[in-house]
């Protein structure tokens, strides 16, 4: 192999070690499921459901539709644990789940 061969071969290794450790992947997925009170505009983690105060308005949505179509908020503490904001990098998420 030539010596173009083997720095190509590194530099597409390092862009690979930068994208699993760059945080890019967002803390919680859009699409997991959670569960909205809609008289209190609240959502809860489905983990936190048994501790959470809620009224009898409930459903079950997306969290992105939570919180982007319907604009509600994480009020409760357990809640607020599970479903944090901001992003990660690839390697702590996949070790994490």
């Amino acid at each position: 192999m030539n010596r173009k061969g083997i720095w190509i071969i590194l530099i597409l290794g390092l862009i690979a070690l930068l994208l699993l450790f760059l945080p890019l992947a967002d803390r919680t997925s859009r699409s997991e499921r959670v569960i909205v009170d809609h008289t209190l505009h609240e959502i809860v983690h489905p983990g936190c459901f048994d501790q959470a105060e809620t009224t009898n308005y409930l459903d079950e949505v997306s969290f992105s539709r939570a919180t982007e179509e319907l604009g509600y908020r994480i009020e409760d503490a357990c809640s607020k644990e599970r479903l944090e904001a901001g992003k990660e990098s690839v390697i702590s998420k996949i070790f994490n789940e």
